[in-house]
């Protein structure tokens, strides 16, 4: 009997199969609308706006008060903004910082500050302490002078770390010249405008921009609007003052026509582009719905065109992408990718055409029907999160919304049509009027883009116009001059060559956590190097003969390759470079600039690596060495930088090395203790 069962099962399977048609593509039904907890909203006596989400499937309440000053130009100090907002957090007029946190962390909360906010969220039973924080950070704060020294000289770290970070150079830059550095989003911050920001600045900031009645405080979770109402009079309600000085800025002017611009960075492997222009489009405008659907065919991820044409068929990135702004005020489209020098002027050439074809060619119901539905699926998900919520109350109140204006988002996205797609990709993606700006090897890849047919110009990291860079090195020199004038500025050859022993003893501080590192180095080639770290420590060796490598005490296999790696390490490169005309270096025919330094670039083979070194043509010391590493991103540069030198013994040493950990944050390596010539156990290299 079971046998029958199955069997017309399978027959009826088939049976279906068979009138089934798959060529026809079913009709999709009505768009559904979005279940989104409504907001409810109340302004207070001192003017400031409180809207409420009530969402009780967690036990969990966020509180956000942020200000609407409108556009902030800061000038000469810029910066001062970002000092302010770190300043909110590091102490009250009640307690100081340490009080302040014990008092967060007590509750297991969150407390986040900002140039024009503060954010606290924690478990909803500690509604009371966590309004209690955030109003108090906000009304109340202390401007500890030593706080402020600390975090200013942590901005300019960040900047000085950033001034290397190709990605950083591209938004900086491209900023300044779509906006001009005039401009709100324009203008730069610096080291320069950083060391002009006072205590006084931000205190004035702060007593210029948050006043009430610019304030809106908005509170998702699970809460009542009854008790958010009570908790927003009693912490907030005695805050006093106004703001009315709201500044205005004119819309940037367009490009005039499609340029160029590069920006040098010699030490590039890669080119990092950027096509952009300017545009305007409002929250709530018509078109929001179909400039996504276009910008998700486009560019918004791996399944879009540029992505598919610029890695899956040229293999020149490893993605490429686009994107755009919604905003009251002017804000930019781009196109985006970092690609091989050798394929610079090819990778530009196929982001003009996508960014044409999208323009020109209508896009395929396919196309539109897959980008309609990743935009759904994503808004759904989205609404997982409160904060999500929490944002369409706050845009319905600032853009002045229809209070059901997301809930009608998927009817909306739905009505989108071929024809509206490439009607706002003609007005949005500016054609012939794009700023192509791309940081990389100026003279490597600038031959490339000549045949492009735009104008080419040469721009500074500060965004300041310059010249082409010098193509050629000074006639004459060579590598093994360039080592032999490291040699002078090192002590002397004599000197170098007297070292006989060397212990290096280092010190290095990562997240709380300090890290020491030693280094012994004994004529003619023994090697001891160690680092410890809470997490244990590590030390390579060599004898003269063998190569050990242990992790925490135990040894570890050592291939061809790390042997080749220990056995040319040096506390003195030079050492190994010092065969006939430079030996295993090679003199770069361009010179490169490093941290705004002429350098000339030594391209050296050390055992299994090649790496580059780069030395100041002033001073002759090394401040560089480069070296291609592979990575899960790719393949990436990392630049290890020598400063501080300092003489012991007659032989100048750096004293700090800058060593990349992730983009914007480096690891600072101090010298603590150098001793040369002194007594050593020969038993730690074996």
């Amino acid at each position: 009997m079971k046998r029958i069962f199955l069997a017309l099962a399978a027959l009826m399977t088939l049976s279906a199969a068979a009138q089934l048609d798959r060529s026809i593509r079913p009709t999709p039904a009505e768009p559904r609308v979005p279940t989104i907890a409504p907001y409810r909203q109340f302004t207070m006596k001192n003017g400031m706006t409180v809207l409420v989400v009530e969402d009780h499937k967690l036990p969990r309440v966020s509180i956000g008060l942020s200000m609407d000053p409108g556009q902030l130009f800061e000038g000469d100090i810029a910066g001062v903004s970002a000092l302010t907002g770190d300043m909110l957090s590091e102490g009250t007029t009640l307690r100081d910082k340490a009080s302040l946190d014990e008092a967060v962390d007590y509750i297991g909360a969150r407390l986040r500050t900002g140039p024009t906010g503060v954010n606290t969220s924690g478990l909803s039973k500690y509604a009371d302490q966590l309004f209690s924080i955030a109003a108090e950070v906000a009304t109340k704060p202390a401007f500890p002078e030593a706080s402020f020294e600390k975090l200013k000289n942590q901005l300019i770290t960040g900047l000085k770390n950033e001034r290397d970070n190709p990605g950083t150079i591209r938004g900086n830059v491209s900023r300044a010249l779509l906006y001009g550095t005039n401009h709100p989003a324009g203008e730069l911050v610096t080291e320069a405008t950083v060391n002009h920001v006072s205590l006084q600045d931000c205190q004035t900031f702060y007593k210029t921009y948050w006043k009430p009645n610019i304030a809106t405080l908005v509170i998702v979770g699970d809460i009542s609007v009854d008790q958010a109402r009570q908790l927003a009079e009693t912490h907030f309600g005695k805050w006093k003052g106004k703001f009315k000085n709201e500044v205005t800025y004119p819309a940037p002017a367009k490009q005039a026509s499609t340029r160029i611009v590069l920006v040098n960075r010699d030490a590039s492997v890669q080119s990092s582009i950027v096509v952009t222009n300017t545009m305007n489009l409002i929250v709530g405008h018509p078109d929001v719905e179909a400039m996504a659907v276009m910008n998700q065919v486009l560019g918004a991820g791996s399944a879009g065109r540029l992505f598919q044409n610029l890695r899956e068929s040229k293999a020149y990135t490893y993605g490429a992408y686009s994107n755009y702004g919604t905003s009251k005020y002017t804000t930019s489209f781009s196109a985006e990718a970092e690609v091989r020098n050798a394929v610079t002027d090819s990778a530009v050439a196929e982001f003009l055409y996508e960014l044409n074809r999208i323009r020109t060619l209508p896009i395929t119901a396919d196309d539109l029907r897959a980008a309609k539905n990743n935009l759904s699926g994503s808004f759904g998900r989205s609404l997982e999160n409160p904060a999500t919520v929490a944002r369409f109350a706050s845009n319905i109140k600032e853009y002045g919304l229809p209070t059901d204006y997301y809930n009608n988002y998927l009817k909306r996205l739905e009505a989108v049509t071929v024809e509206d797609v490439q009607r706002v990709a003609n007005r949005y993606i500016e054609e012939g009027q794009f700023l192509i700006l791309i940081v990389g090897k100026a003279l490597e890849i600038a031959p490339g883009l000549e045949r492009l047919g735009f104008p080419i110009e040469y721009y500074t990291l500060d965004a300041e116009p310059t010249t082409a860079p010098v193509a050629t090195v000074p006639a004459g020199l060579t590598a093994q001059k360039v080592i032999d004038a490291a040699f002078v500025a090192l002590g002397g050859r004599e000197a170098i060559e007297g070292v006989q022993t060397i212990d290096i003893q280092q010190e290095a501080s990562l997240m709380g956590m300090t890290l020491t590192f030693h280094s012994v180095y004994a004529a003619p080639n023994y090697i001891f190097s160690e680092q410890k770290t809470p997490m244990g420590a590590s030390v390579k060796k060599y004898n003269g003969t063998n190569v050990v490598v242990q992790a925490n005490g135990q040894d570890i296999p050592v291939d061809e390759a790390t042997a080749a790696d220990v056995i040319n390490d040096s506390w003195c490169t030079e050492l190994l470079l010092s065969g006939g005309e430079g030996g295993n270096a090679v003199l770069s025919e361009a010179p490169a600039t490093v941290n705004d330094a002429l350098c000339y670039e030594l391209v050296v083979t050390l055992g299994s690596n090649e790496v580059k070194r780069y030395y100041d043509a002033k001073t002759g010391l090394c401040v560089r060495q480069s070296q291609v590493a592979q990575t899960p991103q790719g393949e990436q540069v990392i630049n290890v930088d020598f400063g501080d030198y300092q003489t012991v013994d007659g032989v100048k040493l750096p004293f700090v090395t800058a060593v990349p950990l992730q983009p914007g944050m480096n690891l600072e390596v101090k010298n603590t203790q150098v001793v040369i010539n002194g007594e050593v156990d020969m038993n730690i290299f074996n």
